[in-house]
């Protein structure tokens, strides 16, 4: 039986879009005064970041072009190879489940 991580081997891939996307509604949520003040820049030059073909479009774009994606705070991320081991240790978890015999009925 193949697993559903072979049936589907390219990998997920946001678009730059949806990176915008993630880093503004983050943004959004921690607020950029915080940020700015972190970083050490005025919060207007966050503002302009934001705008319409500003740094942050194109850093996504540039993100995505290297084959480099983001991930939201709560993600977890784990090396493909892990995650095909994890998946094997599964499948072979599962076959011997069903390998056991029924149970008698008066135990």
């Amino acid at each position: 039986m193949e697993n559903a991580i072979a049936r589907n081997s390219e990998l997920p891939k946001l678009k730059p879009v949806e990176m915008e996307s993630l880093i503004l509604n983050r943004l959004a949520s921690v607020g950029q005064k915080p940020v700015a003040d972190a970083i050490g820049i005025d919060e207007s030059t966050i503002s302009r970041w934001k705008g319409k073909g500003g740094h942050v479009e194109q850093f996504c774009r540039f993100l995505a072009e290297l084959g480099i994606q983001l991930a939201p705070p709560g993600a977890v991320l784990v090396r493909r190879d892990y995650l095909f081991s994890v998946e094997t240790l599964a499948d072979i978890g599962m076959k011997a489940v069903r390998m056991q015999p029924e149970p008698l009925g008066w135990d």
